[in-house]
């Protein structure tokens, strides 16, 4: 089901046509005969167009169209109306609305809603837009650089195995190049490259997470057209499981389920159906037969499928699950039941059916979600602590709800932060509640980089991520989900964690920088500090991470003329900068922001001066 056509102010075209700005956006990411389908126009047209832009030289790359759709996606959702973008995507309705839902909820990144455009369609040129497109073909060519680095040409060299480091704990990443969807339907080694592999080993990663759904990896009776090709999928995840384990790296899955279904497919299992929103139903878990296809799906999926390191689920999030997914059902049946109770039941289900397999799986309870996000209170959070299956391992995020003040502004940390080290009182009090009750526990903590700045592979801010380690040991934690899907470069803040797991109290920070940076090390440490210094100033707010515009940095594409939009989560920032500044005035918010600068020029100097080569 797509998002529903809606009527917006459609960005300034800074071309001649509108057709012009097509190709210009999707020249070389997209095959020449599509470009040519959604013009109207033949191929030849196509490449004459574009050398008239100045885009001579700039050749085909299919993994753009494989790999880069949500790239494409994004640059033609303001651009073309849906029949055109199917077009040129090469897709049909169906696998454009399985990429918005599940493509890390890739639709509510692009508003819920789809703007109106007119079709687009080649024209000649007139004699003044032909004189007007001279000059920006002059200013393309000037910028144009053709000897870069190939897009996608991320650790393609071979690799030798390399066991990981040996220390105790878990340390999960998620791939830096893994997609969220049907992971299991692609070739792993295009995202996780044996050479990929090797660096996390060398870093002490030991743990992979990848999104997992039970419906499309084993038999789903609501709808047997979810589930085709489950077994071929089976087989990929056997063959990565094999892969990962010559590196003494495990597959974890991150699950969210039961899924909801549209309304109308559920025919015969309409009795199933609880919470309703959207033209979606939520199938009841508190129904019988619900909660057996979960246990069957899970069972049947280890039975078969060795060697999984475990299953980390979410029970509250944006995903339409049981019907206390979020607050204020309106099933009748779970209307009555506290959310606590449901979460936990989904838990205790998959636990029971993955002892039965006879798998040696971990389940990891991800409570993101168990919090006063979900309007939950801390007995509620506390109480579902106490309902978990004591096999079940419990994890939470460990800054979630931390009190925070910047610029005389006070706050709190929603998802996750780097710049403000956990463990907030929350998360110690559910961690401590969870290891009296016998339950292994984790932290899920945020390195390399995060939606605070997550155009860089990783921010050398070690000192905080020391800071941070140390205060999870102080609550006896010592395994971690180390990244979301942001995160995954193989970097030496990695090899920090495992170092540290290793022995924590023996660790020493100053140790770790001359090992890691040898004659650079004090340079490097001098540096370092002064950008941790510059980035505890950062105006941290869950608007400002996710409106703003400092993700997108020139991707994001401005107008001169007022936009009139409200800003879309992470894939458009408009002039509405209220939106991304709150809860700090604008003159407190630039002020942090000089702040952080201030300290960051003053460590990039140091590199500068003090480096040796």
């Amino acid at each position: 089901m797509l998002p529903k056509i809606q009527r917006v102010k459609m960005p300034e075209n800074i071309f001649p046509t509108k057709w012009q700005t097509v190709i210009f956006r999707n020249y070389g990411l997209v095959s020449l005969d599509k470009i040519a389908k959604v013009l109207s126009c033949d191929e030849q047209t196509v490449l004459q167009e574009a050398k008239r832009l100045g885009l001579q030289g700039v050749e085909y790359d299919k993994n753009w169209e494989v790999r880069g759709y949500i790239t494409l996606i994004r640059n033609n959702w303001f651009l073309l109306c849906y029949e055109q973008l199917l077009e040129l995507l090469g897709i049909t309705e169906e696998t454009l609305a399985f990429y918005l839902e599940k493509e890390d909820f890739l639709s509510v990144k692009l508003g819920d809603f789809k703007p109106e455009c007119e079709r687009v369609q080649y024209t000649p040129l007139t004699k003044d837009e032909a004189e007007k497109t001279m000059l920006i073909a002059d200013m393309v060519r000037s910028y144009m650089r053709l000897d870069r680095a190939k897009p996608f040409d991320f650790f393609t060299q071979k690799a030798t195995n390399t066991a990981a480091a040996e220390c105790s704990g878990k340390r999960i990443v998620h791939g830096y190049l893994s997609p969220c969807g049907d992971v299991f339907t692609k070739n792993s080694e295009e995202y996780l490259s044996d050479a990929l592999l090797r660096e996390y080993a060398r870093q002490g990663v030991n743990g992979v997470w990848l999104h997992g759904m039970l419906s499309t990896l084993s038999p789903y009776p609501f709808d047997e057209a979810f589930s085709a090709g489950y077994q071929e999928r089976r087989a990929e995840m056997k063959r990565l499981i094999a892969r990962l384990k010559e590196h003494g790296i495990k597959l974890y899955l991150y699950i969210n389920e039961p899924r909801a279904l549209p309304m109308q497919k559920l025919g015969k299992y309409a009795s199933l159906i609880g919470r309703t929103e959207n033209g979606y139903a939520a199938l009841c878990f508190e129904q019988k037969a619900v909660q057996e296809y979960l246990y069957n799906a899970v069972k049947d999926l280890l039975t078969e499928v060795d060697g999984l390191g475990g299953i980390i689920t979410i029970t509250m999030s944006e995903n339409l699950t049981h019907c206390n997914y979020r607050p204020r059902t309106n099933c009748p049946v779970c209307k009555n039941i506290p959310p606590e109770r449901s979460a936990a039941a989904v838990n205790n289900v998959i636990q029971k059916a993955i002892e039965d397999s006879g798998s040696k799986a971990e389940l990891i309870a991800n409570l993101w979600g168990w919090s006063s996000f979900m309007e939950w209170t801390e007995e509620q959070t506390l109480r579902g602590v106490e309902l978990l299956d004591k096999n079940i391992s419990v994890m939470c995020v460990s800054e979630y709800d931390l009190e925070i003040e910047k610029g005389g502004i006070k706050g709190r940390i929603i998802d996750y932060s780097i710049s403000n080290p956990g463990p907030s009182e929350i998360t110690k009090k559910t961690l401590q509640k969870a290891s009296d009750l016998g339950h292994k526990v984790y932290a899920k903590i945020q390195i390399n980089n995060s939606w605070e700045c997550s155009a860089v592979p990783y921010l050398p801010v070690f000192d905080l991520l020391y800071e941070h380690l140390q205060k999870l040991t102080k609550i006896s934690v010592n395994d971690y989900m180390l990244t979301w899907t942001l995160g995954g470069y193989p970097s030496p803040m990695l090899g920090m964690v495992a170092e540290y797991a290793q022995a924590p109290q023996a660790f020493s920070l100053e140790g770790w920088y001359q090992k890691t940076y040898g004659q650079n090390s004090q340079a490097v440490r001098e540096a370092v500090q002064c950008f941790c210094d510059g980035f505890r100033e950062y105006p941290f707010s869950i608007d400002s991470l996710y409106y703003s515009p400092k993700t997108l940095g020139c991707a994001n594409l401005w107008s001169l003329a007022a936009e009139e939009k409200t800003s879309l989560m992470v894939c458009y920032a408009f002039d509405d900068y209220e939106t991304w500044t709150k809860p700090y005035p604008i003159e407190v918010y630039l002020s942090q922001y000089e702040k952080l600068l201030k300290k960051w020029e003053a460590g990039y100097k140091l590199l500068d001066e003090n480096i040796q080569d």
